[in-house]
């Protein structure tokens, strides 16, 4: 049994993208919390994100502070906890060949972040913290518009960082092509062990016959490349051959408050879609909700890493390359439905999926077994490495 680093005084302050209704980056917020309770002793764990009133819900008595506070300035550790917290793309969405036109040249000269707003804040944040220690645990990185500012800045940020943990194979490589030291190939942190309790009756609704037949599609609007666009038309083909078929297929959006295209799509088409409302339901009833289906279809990424989690089937729609990159973590588990979306590439996978469906769910199950290790093995480095240089020290 490992002995917490008792530093009541001391402030340990935890980055993330929590707070906005997200429901990966609200799961993210626990399982860091979760993490950095088992180093450090939860008093001094504070958070700084979007300050709204269901964190409380999800952390009773979370304490959230703003990046200019006493707290984040006078911070002994920084931690960056999971998520892509840094990336930058080219605008899209062009209408208009004048149009067209402007935005080229803009784009040269001025490619855009993720919220370049939110990334500037984590810079500045980053900038208080010089006299302290700051890591990234179970971070992903990019894609970055190559030697953008966003990306020069990042690659500033992670060389002084003391310990870094990256949860896939691109994020790791971009390390080490920037040369940093102290990184290591981990996992995303909702992979932590025991963490959802998976084997309650409410989620292990096990499958005995192997047939899908409620599927859900874990939309999500994208509008950083074409391919985010692209798959509606062909989604809404599937959804009906498979509606035809005698399947049950509903929506799901994990964050119905950024995801304002898809729900007037399906608004327009006399859709319903179940949604992450963190006001109004815990995380647990959450992914009660999603533990009543056989398989998934998503456009999102801790979608596909939820799936894997309850253990079911998961076709992966590549929107983007992080759900190539988790797609390859699950073997037979799940499927990569690639560009341009023909619908009969997703049926057949569908079709495949079932075909082969206890192989699949016993495939994930491995899976989350060896993403769970690393997570545990990650906790033990960052303990170590924090042991062995003692937060009295940071400040030196």
């Amino acid at each position: 049994m490992h002995s917490k680093l008792k530093e009541q005084t001391k402030t340990i302050v935890i980055r993330g993208g929590y707070g906005v209704g997200n429901f990966g980056d609200d799961a993210l917020m626990f399982a860091a919390y979760e993490i950095c309770k088992r180093i450090f002793d939860s008093e001094s764990l504070v958070f700084v994100c979007r300050n709204s009133d269901y964190i409380q819900k999800i952390i009773p008595g979370a304490k959230v502070v703003q990046l200019d506070s006493r707290d984040v300035k006078d911070a002994h550790i920084m931690v960056f906890g999971g998520g892509t917290q840094f990336c930058s793309f080219h605008p899209t969405a062009i209408r208009g060949i004048r149009a067209l036109y402007r935005r080229i040249a803009h784009n040269v000269r001025r490619p855009i972040a993720l919220g370049n707003k939110l990334f500037r804040k984590i810079m500045e944040a980053s900038s208080l913290t010089y006299s302290s220690r700051v890591a990234a645990i179970g971070i992903g990185l990019g894609p970055f518009v190559e030697n953008c500012k966003h990306m020069r800045r990042t690659k500033e940020l992670f060389t002084r960082m003391d310990y870094v943990a990256v949860r896939d194979r691109y994020s790791y490589d971009l390390c080490k092509q920037w040369r940093l030291h102290n990184v290591s190939l981990r996992a995303d942190l909702c992979y932590l062990p025991d963490l959802w309790n998976v084997d309650a009756p409410e989620y292990n609704r096990t499958n005995t016959k192997g047939e899908i037949q409620k599927i859900g599609v874990i939309l999500r609007d994208w509008p950083h490349t074409a391919e985010g666009d692209s798959y509606a038309i062909p989604v809404f083909q599937v959804v009906h051959e498979l509606r035809t078929a005698g399947k049950k297929v509903e929506f799901i959006s994990f964050a119905s408050r950024s995801d304002i295209k898809w729900a007037k799509r399906l608004k327009d088409k006399d859709e319903q879609f179940k949604a992450w409302n963190p006001d109004k339901c815990t995380i647990s009833e959450f992914m009660e909700l999603l533990s009543g289906y056989d398989a998934f279809i998503t456009a999102r990424y801790h979608g596909a890493i939820f799936a894997s989690i309850l253990r079911k089937p998961v076709v992966c729609i590549e929107v983007e390359q992080k759900l190539r990159l988790v797609s390859g973590l699950f073997g037979v588990g799940t499927r990569l439905w690639t560009y341009p979306f023909s619908a009969s590439e997703c049926l057949r996978h569908i079709s495949d999926l079932e075909g082969d469906y206890s192989i699949a769910v016993q495939c994930l199950a491995r899976s989350v077994k060896e993403q769970g290790f690393l997570v545990e093995k990650m906790i033990d480095e960052y303990r170590q490495f924090v042991s062995s240089n003692p937060i009295d020290r940071c400040r030196d």
